[in-house]
């Protein structure tokens, strides 16, 4: 009996001690938290001087953009985002970030809609994101305005469309 009871301990600290070295040795897990698309975007009126964009001299500017950011901590995919009333567009790929198309990863930020136009009226955009992986709907929509009202100069508005980027 004694040589049993011997052994029993002996055992359970043997298997106590195995386990508390596997506590020890294995590092804690740590998950990255789910994705969350967040849109964003602007209606900005400027008064920008010469430069690249508009070669008849300093006037008003009226920039509209709108785009997406994953404030998660895991990639998204297939993200696009879609103008009400306009067109949806796809996040697209990036070579830096090896991304493919559609792919957003953690951090990143893609403007999807951007364009200028010389003056600067009421005017609007807005949207919404989506991909196909489950995450908070309640920041996936926008809306944006501009209520000031600045003639462009020789009084002729022009649109400059600008290219995606992300």
């Amino acid at each position: 009996m004694r040589k049993t009871l011997t052994r029993a301990a002996a055992s359970i600290a043997a298997v106590g001690a195995i386990g508390a070295g596997t506590l020890v040795a294995a590092p804690q897990a740590h998950a990255a938290g789910p994705g969350d698309l967040q849109i964003i975007g602007g209606v900005n009126c400027t008064f920008s001087p010469w430069g690249p964009n508009w070669s008849d001299g300093p006037q008003w500017q009226m920039h509209r953009w709108m785009g997406v950011k994953n404030v998660g901590g895991s990639t998204m995919h297939k993200v696009t985002i879609t103008e009400f009333g306009g067109p949806t567009r796809w996040v697209p790929a990036n070579k830096e970030r090896k991304t493919k198309f559609g792919d957003l990863q953690a951090g990143q930020t893609a403007v999807l809609f951007s364009t200028k136009w010389k003056g600067c009226w009421p005017s609007s955009i807005s949207g919404y994101t989506i991909s196909e992986q489950v995450e908070n709907p309640l920041n996936n929509v926008g809306f944006w305005q501009n209520v000031r009202r600045a003639e462009p100069k020789g009084g002729e508005n022009g649109k400059q469309e600008l290219a995606p980027t992300s």
